[in-house]
């Protein structure tokens, strides 16, 4: 199975997000689609069911002892990244626990047979995938909200129409302190 941890926006988030993509944005790329919107805090890749079974032992082992906060994200921020064909949304700043959170769970994912991803973490969310060259400003600055309370395990499926992913499992985070 292909798996990794990450955040997923609530479905009002989800179509504010994809709402505002679609007015203000141009891409010549694939959009993703709304059901795929995520944040992802750490790629594990193709790994066996013994292998995430202990993976997720390790995660339930560290909050137990870490107990992570969820908070609330400002998604004001758009780029593109030009070698994958990435073009995203995301905060400009976020909680330095979120980048705790994102590092210890690639390190627990490395422990069960993962490859290490060694780039700075930025959290984004994906709006299109393939873009052939930088797309133009959004026409409005994003101001969306997306408020984290969960971390999620999930699973890449190859289908014949995409691309999609499914929970594997799901960590509750503590309440965010407003």
């Amino acid at each position: 199975m292909r798996v990794f941890f990450g955040l997923a926006p609530d479905a009002a988030t989800t179509v504010k997000i994809a709402d505002w993509r679609d007015r203000h944005t141009l891409c010549n790329g694939n959009a993703v689609p709304p059901a795929n919107f995520h944040m992802t805090l750490a790629f594990a890749g193709a790994l066996q069911d013994y292998a995430i079974e202990d993976l997720c032992a390790g995660v339930d082992s560290w909050l137990a002892q870490h107990p992570m906060q969820g908070a609330q994200l400002h998604l004001n921020q758009s780029g593109y990244w030009p070698k994958p064909g990435i073009f995203w949304l995301g905060p400009t700043t976020w909680p330095d626990n979120l980048t705790r959170m994102a590092t210890k769970l690639g390190f627990l994912a490395s422990a069960v047979g993962a490859k290490r991803d060694r780039s700075p973490f930025q959290p984004h969310i994906t709006l299109y995938r393939q873009c052939q060259s930088p797309p133009p400003a959004p026409t409005a600055e994003a101001a969306l909200e997306m408020r984290y309370q969960h971390c999620v395990l999930f699973e890449s499926r190859q289908g014949k129409s995409g691309v999609s992913y499914h929970v594997l499992h799901e960590w509750q985070l503590q309440p965010a302190l407003e």
